[in-house]
């Protein structure tokens, strides 16, 4: 059965450069995702086509190598992707990532034909938690297409999430939401096209540990305690049947 992802959201690492007070995270943790979990997903599991793809940490600059293995990879697999979208804070400047995300730009272009500036999206994170970014880091960031110019935008109470340490401080008036992790069955859905049957996920994250989670804006305690199965261990199709059969709709 083929893979079909609306959403992926892969977590490169769960370290840190800052400690930010609103942070849904909770404490950081000294995980990278490794080469051997990367090959697993990509490997195992028959991807066909992944809408939006999405990179986030901790802080993804401190793995950024481990984009560029990813982007390889779809490379490699002839992994269809529509564009993908990372947030970084700006404090450290990774070669490898940069040299990922070119990649990765250059090939959805190939496949789709599509302009050079709707590909893709860099933003740097810049609020009143964050630390103000590195004046030389955004002056190498700037000329690339996919950059967005910084606008600091402060957040606002009502949009911080009720998780990791935003909880802990107070700053969320939000109330914890559990089902987002626990509700996967309107996640997914099995399809027929063609005489191929796919497995169509609306989102989809995978930790830096090889979790795969139904909700990605949650702490890291909350995210592993919910998670629907661990890709080294099984397939994405065995984790999803595994938990409840789905009735073949055919299109």
């Amino acid at each position: 059965m083929r893979l079909y992802y609306s959403r992926l959201q892969i977590e490169l690492t769960r370290r840190c450069n800052q400690k930010c007070a609103h942070c849904c995270r909770g404490e950081s943790q000294n995980v990278d995702i490794t080469e051997e979990i990367i090959n697993d997903f990509f490997e195992k599991n028959d991807i066909s086509n992944i809408g939006t793809l999405l990179f986030s940490g901790g802080e993804p600059t401190l793995n950024g190598k481990m984009l560029e293995y990813i982007v390889d990879k779809i490379i490699e697999k002839g992994i269809i992707v529509d564009m993908f979208i990372l947030g970084i804070n700006g404090l450290f400047y990774s070669e490898e990532l940069v040299r990922g995300l070119n990649k990765l730009q250059d090939y959805i272009i190939l496949k789709s034909n599509r302009p050079r500036t709707c590909v893709g999206l860099l933003m740097v994170s810049q609020d009143q938690f964050h630390k103000e970014a590195d004046k030389e880091v955004i002056k190498k960031l700037k000329n690339l297409s996919y950059f967005s110019p910084i606008d600091k935008d402060d957040i606002k109470q009502e949009n911080i999430l009720p998780y990791g340490r935003a909880y802990e401080n107070g700053l969320s008036i939000q109330q914890p939401d559990l089902s987002k992790l626990t509700n996967y069955q309107d996640n997914y859905r099995i399809q027929e096209y063609e005489g191929t049957n796919y497995l169509v996920v609306g989102y989809q994250y995978l930790s830096a540990n090889g979790n795969i989670v139904n909700d990605g804006c949650q702490s890291y305690n909350l995210m592993d305690k919910y998670s629907l199965g661990n890709i080294q261990n099984q397939t994405v199709v065995e984790i999803y049947t595994g938990m409840q059969s789905k009735k073949l709709i055919k299109i």
